[in-house]
């Protein structure tokens, strides 16, 4: 009985896991799209990075990632 219950538990997790990573590599897209859509309208903005302020500087977003790892739950981070 307690098997089942985690099994049950394990495979609901597992494809909440999968709804996730789907929904992360659909944002990832996107945020690549919207990236070039601004590299694209650098000329237009009057803006020039090099010469902001080093406080003014856009910070880099962390990275993360879904991979397949083959073990049991199929990913990692």
């Amino acid at each position: 009985m307690k098997q089942e219950v985690y099994r049950f538990a394990f495979e609901e997790a597992n494809s909440e896991l999968k709804e996730i990573s789907g929904e992360f590599e659909q944002l990832r897209v996107r945020k690549e799209r919207i990236e070039k859509v601004l590299e694209a309208l650098k000329p237009f903005s009057g803006f020039d990075s090099q010469s902001a302020p080093a406080d003014h500087q856009p910070s880099e977003a962390a990275n993360y990632s879904f991979q397949p790892n083959g073990s049991s739950n199929g990913y990692s981070f």
